[in-house]
């Protein structure tokens, strides 16, 4: 995953956070809406990781798993937690997750776009 699809900015991932359609898959929590620039942008949560190491493998997880999701849904903004006691779960499991809950985040959102 590539700079230009980090979400950066307490502004913005609060904003996410606050409007965002919520998605859930298996331990993953996901936040979307509809993003600015043509890439989708992603900042990763690992609440109770219980230390730097486990919360930064989880997110370089979250990040190898989420990169190639990514180009099927542009112009999203996303925030994505995932639990730190879930941090171990396999790799396909986890791509899984990513992939249903963008799903239905992004169904959500284009949902919210129609109606306004």
């Amino acid at each position: 995953m590539n700079r230009r699809h980090r979400l950066s900015g307490r502004r913005r991932i609060a904003a996410v956070r606050e409007a965002g359609s919520e998605a859930r898959s298996g331990v993953i929590r996901l936040r979307a809406i509809d993003g600015d620039g043509d890439a989708s942008r992603v900042a990763f949560a690992v609440p109770g990781a219980g230390g730097a190491i486990r919360r930064n493998r989880a997110k370089r997880r979250l990040r190898a798993a989420i990169a190639p999701l990514l180009l099927e849904w542009p112009r999203l903004d996303l925030v994505v937690s995932l639990p730190g006691s879930a941090s171990e779960m396999p790799f396909t499991d986890l791509r899984g997750a990513l992939a249903t809950a963008l799903g239905t985040a992004s169904t959500r959102v284009s949902a919210r776009k129609a109606q306004s």
